[in-house]
């Protein structure tokens, strides 16, 4: 029965792309070569395809290329593990990062640079291409295409309601700036909120933001060591503002929609964000207020001495079925990572372009509130990978710890629970394989941290 199964979904996914397009591949009849791209960006599909259109009218037509670009839904990781295992891969597909080294250690995907042109397109990320995220082995395998990046948002009607006039400039100032708000809004708004129910703004709201005043997520890949503690300057200006009364009542309750939800009632006047959150306060939670975004900030008057941190999505990998038609599959790569395109897809709101290139290069600016200041973002670092997964941690995770310190779950300062974190989580990390380790650092020379 089992066997059934997979040959059952083998078929589907081998199939599928005939299906969509008539049900023959006249190739040999045209002299025209189909390449292969399979995704599962469903958001995206309706400017892809006619993107796709354009070339297959086009250069593709010039090159006798065409490219048949197939979009699959939650089956998608298993339609392309199936056909990569059975050697009937597309010559491109989109990248998941949680199993493709098993795919690069398996042989069952290309290098870029092996490809005819492909080093020259490496070579314009270079010294930004990090092990365990483009690199395995030594070689780049997929490169980074859109991002995820972080910044603040104010109620500028709030501030004025207040009597603030300037924007917060360091965490000193948020914590000053909420007790003024907190105290004009007498209970109808407040300074600053929280969602301690999300454990996933520990690290989007809090410890990724903050990475351009420590230089880190959490994890130095550098140093080959956690470091919690390098937070502490905005664990303690939070802790102090919830000990003044500016945090939104109720925070350890708050899930991160209720949390925005509030933010977005007018009943906040300052949050954190990620770029994503443009979309939820334009349709999930309409912002009706004056709304501003800006950097997050520093940790001192003199400014955050590290670029800001940016979360890369990677977008395409190499199959070996690529090898058959090297030259045409390493075009049609080209055309997905093109500057052009990105532009186009930035310029309608579906990206924030990894490249900065692709943003300069839009002709229109996108209309959703907030999403040109969430695309500036000149001088990034990427978020680099770190071996969470990999170790075995005696007690809390840090998420939970942070939670549970928000939340005055202890007696102990904010300083000395931090160092209790770095200590767990760094003796847990001498006992993880050295060269398992050793594959998550990262030399000065491939990322340059400070501005």
């Amino acid at each position: 029965m089992k066997k059934a199964i997979v040959v059952v979904l083998l078929a589907a996914c081998l199939f599928a792309p005939l299906f969509a397009t008539g049900g023959q591949d006249r190739s040999r009849e045209t002299g025209v070569t189909k390449i292969r791209v399979w995704s599962d960006n469903a958001s995206e599909k309706l400017l892809r395809d006619q993107q796709v259109a354009r070339f297959n009218a086009g250069k593709g037509k010039e090159l006798g290329i065409e490219i048949e670009y197939t979009v699959y839904g939650t089956n998608f990781g298993d339609a392309i593990d199936i056909a990569l295992k059975a050697g009937e891969a597309p010559e491109l597909f989109r990248q998941d990062g949680k199993v493709f080294p098993d795919y690069v250690n398996a042989g069952l995907v290309v290098p870029i640079a092996d490809l005819p042109g492909g080093q020259a397109v490496v070579d314009q990320y270079k010294g930004e291409l990090i092990p365990n995220l483009h690199i395995w082995n030594n070689k780049v395998y997929t490169l980074p295409y859109s991002v995820t990046t972080y910044k603040f948002f104010l109620n500028k009607d709030i501030f004025n309601a207040a009597g603030i006039t300037t924007n917060p400039k360091t965490w000193d100032d948020v914590r000053n700036y909420a007790r003024q708000i907190t105290q004009r809004g007498n209970g109808q708004y407040y300074g600053y909120i929280l969602g301690l129910k999300s454990a996933w703004t520990i690290t989007t709201y809090l410890l990724f933001p903050n990475g351009t005043n420590t230089g880190l997520g959490v994890f130095d890949n550098e140093k080959l060591q956690y470091n919690f503690s390098a937070h502490l300057p905005v664990v303690s200006a939070i802790m102090g503002m919830i000990n003044d009364g500016s945090v939104f009542p109720g925070y350890e309750n708050l899930d991160a929609d209720e949390m925005r939800a509030q933010f977005a009632a007018g009943r906040v006047g300052m949050i954190p964000g990620a770029s994503f959150d443009v979309g939820v306060y334009q349709d999930q939670f309409p912002v009706k207020f004056n709304m501003a975004v800006i950097d997050v900030p520093s940790f001192q008057a003199s400014g955050s001495p590290y670029k800001e941190i940016v979360q890369a999505t990677n977008l395409l990998a190499i199959s070996t079925t690529a090898k058959k038609n090297p030259e045409k599959s390493m075009e049609v790569f080209k055309f997905f990572y093109n500057d052009e395109n990105m532009s186009e897809m930035y310029e309608q709101g579906y990206y924030i372009p990894y490249r900065s290139q692709a943003v300069n290069m839009a002709k229109k600016q996108p209309v959703a509130k907030g999403f040109a200041e969430f695309s500036n973002v000149p001088q990034k670092m990427l978020l680099l990978p770190s071996p969470d997964s990999d170790i075995a941690l005696e007690g809390l995770v840090y998420r939970e710890v942070f939670i549970r310190l928000f939340g005055k779950g202890y007696t102990d300062t904010p300083a000395a629970v931090l160092q209790d974190l770095d200590r767990r989580y760094n003796d847990a990390l001498r006992k993880l394989d050295a060269a398992k380790l050793n594959s998550f650092r990262a030399e000065s020379d491939r990322v340059i941290r400070r501005n």
